[in-house]
């Protein structure tokens, strides 16, 4: 009596063995390719990080859904009308 052979592959009826097409990766020219399209037009940021009390922060979130307004866009206005008044 022969062994059934109940595995995934025999079940979906995939053969065992399935040639893989191998492909050269020319890095140098990839990592050019990934830094023009993350650098097009864009200026340098940086990160800012601020602790604030649980509650502001939901009354400025509550404002902000009324006005339509993001967190990044509120702060940054604030930022800018300081430094530009």
């Amino acid at each position: 009596m022969a062994k059934e052979k109940l595995g995934l592959k025999e079940t979906l009826g995939l053969s065992p063995r399935q040639n893989i097409k191998k492909t050269v990766i020319d890095v140098e020219k990839t990592e050019k390719a990934v830094k023009e399209l993350h650098s097009t037009g864009k200026k340098e940021i940086t990160r800012l990080s601020v602790d604030i009390d649980k509650e502001l922060f939901k009354k400025m979130k509550v404002k902000l859904a009324q006005e339509g307004m993001t967190v990044r866009d509120y702060v940054l206005s604030l930022i800018e009308a300081d430094i530009l008044k």
